[in-house]
């Protein structure tokens, strides 16, 4: 009597299939579309990641340049008004001058009139 006969490897049923194509360009279209889609979900997180990653490290950098742009405003703003002021000065002393330079024609030809 010698060893029962084991089935570690049970005989399975033979199924023919004939090849007409369809079968590897489904399976093949499947893996195209599943490629496609794990690319774009990539793509997605990664893009997620740059603005992330921009939002940090620009964050500061925008504020810097935004604080500069308002104090330059600022200054600015000064600066007109403070040009404004020396405008009206010189227009002030310039009409001062006129006065003082017609009060001396004026004064002057009472002291010397005119030979007429």
């Amino acid at each position: 009597m010698g060893w029962p006969e084991c089935n570690v490897f049970p005989v399975s049923p033979a199924i023919y299939v004939t090849d007409n194509g369809t079968q590897t360009i489904n399976i093949t279209c499947d893996h195209e579309e599943e490629n496609n889609r794990r690319v774009i979900n990539e793509l997605k997180v990664f893009c997620q990641h740059l603005l992330d990653y921009n939002k940090r490290t620009f964050k500061k950098f925008m504020q810097d340049i935004e604080r500069e742009y308002r104090e330059r405003i600022s200054t600015n703003k000064k600066l007109r008004c403070e040009n404004e002021d020396l405008k009206m000065q010189l227009q002030e002393a310039e009409k001062e001058l006129a006065s003082m330079k017609s009060d001396s024609i004026h004064s002057a030809s009472k002291v010397y009139p005119s030979p007429i």
